[in-house]
């Protein structure tokens, strides 16, 4: 015969409906016991009616308002709780939101960062990884790779034997690799961590893309090179004349004032390269002290042909100028030659920039130098302008050997002279171009370059442009 438990008796379905009694029910069976008692008692004794009808209805009232008590009692019990379960429930959903936000937050960081991330479980499996991480190890932008082995996706032997050496315990791995990309080769820097959330050893894979920092390091070391090269020769031929001039002063005095008169053209050349390089790191640094004001392009172009217009007709270098630069403001007026024509003429429009003298002066210095520099005998130079809604674009042209499209690229970098440098008979620092970059830069300018091999060379510099009124226009 088996016996019930007392866990089998309370899962019978006929007790489990049984009606709770809570404090409700027991007032009202209580309330009215007392009723039913106290009105058989009244009954019972020599008690009028009126007197045991309203004995009756005073218990009944009582009763009621005992009643009433528990409920409203009972009612603010379960409002508080209520009022409780509400707050703990807007907690929740501000924790949740803020767990959200903080979620979206590392994921579109994780996405936007130019570094790859990579996250790997204690069974290889990629847990995270980012886009950038697919770029540089070239996978495929589509499909999850969340959940895959790792050595199943990145078939790179470095990089799997790096990771199997860090969970063994060896971390950090770090190496350098070359990943092919079609016809590309790119330089990656990878870095591999343990890390332990919820005593578990991950790993955390990054990678970087070292292009740009080989890049600025080939740079630098060019540089050096240059700067090295450019310095060292005025050095050597002061040092050669210097001797010589040591030498012969006795007996050539014509000679040794020969070698003395080359000995300060060097001297000349190593400052000029000197103020060159305080110049260019200035215009770099954003120290130019730069006192913009309304600056006439006439007279700046006026000023650099006194200095340039000499050399220029020594090799037979014909120098044009737009009517626009025709007449200084304040000046004599700029010759304008075509072919064998030489007459001054009156600009038709004043031309007025935005910027500082000194330094739209050295611009054009740069540019009609290079010009002429660069012109072989018997070429041309012109100089041009014309008005770009706000701006005016100084334009500086020339009919020398031009510049390579692969050249063009680096042409205003420091001390990079490109084929037509190297050809040049002429010696220049090789930071004239990247100090007209750079100024113009801070002048709130652009500098571009239109040049092919054999065309000659266009340099356009777009500076904002000043309103004021024309000196003939005032009376």
């Amino acid at each position: 015969m088996s016996t019930r438990t007392d866990d089998e008796a309370e899962a019978h379905p006929l007790r489990d409906r049984r009606p709770p009694f809570d404090d409700r029910t027991w007032t009202s069976v209580a309330g009215i016991a007392i009723v039913a008692l106290s009105s058989l008692l009244l009954i019972i004794s020599d008690v009028s009616p009126a007197v045991t009808f309203a004995i009756i209805l005073a218990i009944a009232v009582a009763v009621g308002f005992a009643h009433l008590r528990i409920e409203r009692s009972r009612d603010r019990a379960v409002s508080k709780q209520l009022r409780r379960s509400a707050a703990r429930a807007q907690q929740s959903d501000r924790e949740l939101q803020t767990l959200k936000m903080s979620a979206e937050q590392a994921t579109l960081a994780l996405t936007k960062m130019r570094d790859g991330v990579i996250m790997l479980s204690p069974l290889h499996e990629i847990l995270v990884i980012n886009p950038w991480a697919r770029r540089l190890l070239v996978l495929s932008s589509e499909g999850d790779l969340r959940g895959r082995r790792f050595r199943e996706v990145v078939r790179i032997p470095e990089l799997v034997q790096a990771v199997d050496a860090a969970f063994g315990g060896t971390t950090p791995q770090k190496l350098m690799l070359e990943i092919v990309d079609g016809v590309d080769t790119r330089p990656v820097k990878v870095r591999v961590d343990r890390v332990t959330p919820d005593d578990e050893t991950n790993l955390l894979m990054t990678l970087r893309d070292e292009t740009e920092s080989q890049q600025i390091e080939s740079i630098r070391r060019e540089f050096i090179a240059n700067l090295s090269h450019e310095i060292k020769t005025p050095l050597s031929a002061i040092k050669g004349y210097a001797e010589t001039v040591e030498l012969a002063i006795a007996d050539d005095p014509e000679a040794a004032i020969h070698f003395m008169s080359q000995i300060r053209g060097q001297c000349v050349r190593l400052e000029r390269l000197v103020a060159d390089m305080m110049q260019l790191a200035r215009a770099q640094s954003g120290r130019s002290n730069l006192n913009l004001t309304t600056v006439s392009l006439a007279n700046v172009v006026a000023e650099s042909l006194r200095s340039y217009r000499p050399v220029a007709e020594a090799h037979s270098i014909e120098i044009c100028v737009d009517e626009h630069l025709g007449r200084p403001a304040d000046g004599d007026p700029v010759e304008k030659e075509m072919g064998s024509d030489r007459h001054p003429f009156q600009s038709m429009d004043d031309v007025h920039v935005m910027a500082d003298h000194e330094a739209v002066l050295t611009i054009v210095n740069n540019l009609v130098g290079n010009a002429v520099r660069y012109t072989p005998q018997g070429g041309r130079v012109r100089l041009s302008c014309r008005r770009a809604e706000d701006r005016w674009i100084l334009s500086v042209s020339d009919t020398g050997v031009g510049i390579a499209a692969d050249e063009q690229k680096r042409i205003f970098e420091r001390f990079y002279r490109g084929e037509r440098g190297r050809e040049s008979s002429t010696q220049g620092t090789g930071i004239g171009l990247s100090i007209v970059k750079n100024l113009t830069a801070a002048l709130g300018g652009e500098v571009r370059l239109e040049s092919s091999p054999g065309k000659g060379a266009t340099f356009d510099v777009s500076l904002p442009a000043a309103t004021v009124e024309p000196p003939h226009a005032k009376s």
